[in-house]
């Protein structure tokens, strides 16, 4: 669709005896973009069903049921500038803590650790990497500034962009800030429990 994340579906394994099993959803190659040696998706992740954002995201075991805060509880804001849904770490990473996990990430691609959110910037740097990630930037890999959610709380629409990476970080886990004025990117431990977005690279 126009705005949201394109799946195709294809299946394999079976269920019960005879019965096929939908194999999990992946993008086509048209949503990927490749910088320098990495192949990332074009788009922030927008997969899951809206809770409204004083809700707990909550592991629903074999359910694969996904959660998805929208800014302001709103499901338009989701597609608004493909800003995607914002996902606290724990159901971002699918409830695993292994760096480099596939998390809520399609097939064959994985939420990015701190490492390889690096060699982008390497690869993009030195200086005004934010800039070139930015709406009308030159990288080609555009992150929209789809703000943040804290508890029941949203801010920074359109003024700054919080990512996810897989690397934990002592009780928390290291991401990426963006803001609309300034040409760097941040790079800090957060609280697990904040809703940021998700861009997934692929393996």
């Amino acid at each position: 669709t126009k705005n949201n994340l394109t799946f195709t579906v294809s299946q394999s394994g079976t269920i019960a005896a005879g019965t096929p099993a939908p194999a999990e959803p992946t993008l086509p190659e048209s949503d990927w973009i490749t910088i320098g040696t990495q192949r990332w998706a074009r788009k922030n992740l927008n997969v899951g069903t809206r809770i409204n954002g004083n809700q707990e995201q909550t592991n629903n075991g074999g359910a694969n049921v996904v959660e998805k805060y929208c800014y302001n509880d709103d499901e338009a804001n989701c597609t608004l500038n493909d800003n995607g849904g914002l996902y606290r770490w724990n159901e971002a990473m699918n409830y695993s803590t292994t760096e480099g996990a596939q998390g809520i990430c399609p097939a064959g691609s994985h939420v990015p650790t701190d490492v390889e959110w690096t060699t982008l910037e390497t690869y993009l740097g030195p200086t005004n990497i934010g800039t070139q990630l930015l709406p009308g930037g030159s990288s080609g890999l555009i992150i929209p500034l789809g703000g943040i959610g804290n508890s029941g709380s949203f801010g920074g629409l359109s003024l700054s962009a919080y990512l996810w990476s897989s690397s934990e970080f002592n009780t928390s886990a290291l991401g990426r800030y963006l803001q609309s004025s300034s040409g760097s990117v941040g790079n800090y431990n957060y609280d697990k429990a904040y809703g940021f977005s998700i861009r997934c690279l692929g393996n």
